[in-house]
């Protein structure tokens, strides 16, 4: 298996297998090919594997993984999901991860990711437009975002028309899913990252893409030790996504 995996990765990797670090994982039998299987692949820049590395050392750990974010994410997403309506059975869930310089989509259906793709829109477009609409440095204007202390027209001029372009982005990427997939329906959208909680974004992603969408909250039923500072952790819970499916994956079938 591992000889063949490496001897077909050449056509879906853009970089010589001398210069990646290689894993995959066998999903289980093809449905559109009797007698094969789906295999997951993997692969990063040993580059970039070795700056990681190096950084959990220098740290003083010693690392045993390194983890793909879109699986720590989709682990994370699994248990919101196993919380819905017959926990989420045969239901097709879209999450987007907003960062503030990219994002992210993912569909999962029944515990599977069947679908991912970068997305241009992110929470520092937000940024760029308060600098232009009020002249602040990106530093200031960063700042500024995150401190809630911006003009009075703000929610007006430039959130709510920011929210809106991104309810746009979803369901554009939403209709490029359908278009490119034999599927055609989402039963539940999650947002993620660092922009998930923006006031009014959950309800423009409902207005632009007619489906449930709701800010996804890593922590949902579980227990807090009495040292996590859950009021900080409360405003940006969605930022923890990824995190949490990081510390879920021991726990992980």
């Amino acid at each position: 298996m591992e000889f063949q995996v490496e001897s077909e990765a050449n056509q879906y990797i853009p970089f010589s297998l001398d210069e990646v670090n290689l894993d995959f994982y066998v999903i289980g039998p093809s449905s559109n090919s009797v007698g094969d299987v789906d295999v997951l692949i993997a692969a990063a820049r040993k580059e970039t594997v070795q700056d990681r590395q190096g950084l959990a050392e220098a740290a003083g750990l010693k690392p045993v993984v390194l983890e793909i974010e879109s699986n720590a994410t989709a682990l994370a997403a699994r248990r919101l999901i196993g919380n819905m309506p017959s926990k989420g059975k045969d239901a097709f869930i879209a999450i987007f991860e907003i960062g503030g310089s990219a994002s992210f989509l993912q569909i999962i259906h029944n515990n599977q990711v069947i679908y991912e793709r970068d997305q241009s829109f992110n929470g520092g477009q937000l940024t760029q437009m308060i600098m232009r609409q009020y002249g602040f440095s990106q530093e200031e204007a960063e700042q500024k975002k995150r401190g809630n202390d911006l003009p009075a027209d703000y929610k007006q001029v430039v959130l709510r028309p920011f929210v809106e372009s991104i309810g746009q982005e979803i369901n554009r990427a939403l209709q490029f899913f359908f278009t490119s997939t034999p599927h055609n329906r989402i039963d539940h959208i999650l947002l993620a990252g660092g922009s998930a909680v923006l006031s009014g974004l959950t309800d423009a992603v409902i207005d632009a893409t007619g489906f449930a969408a709701s800010a996804a909250n890593p922590f949902e039923d579980m227990v807090m030790d009495a040292a996590v500072r859950t009021r900080s952790k409360s405003k940006d819970f969605t930022t923890y996504l990824t995190a949490c499916g990081l510390a879920l994956r021991r726990y992980a079938a």
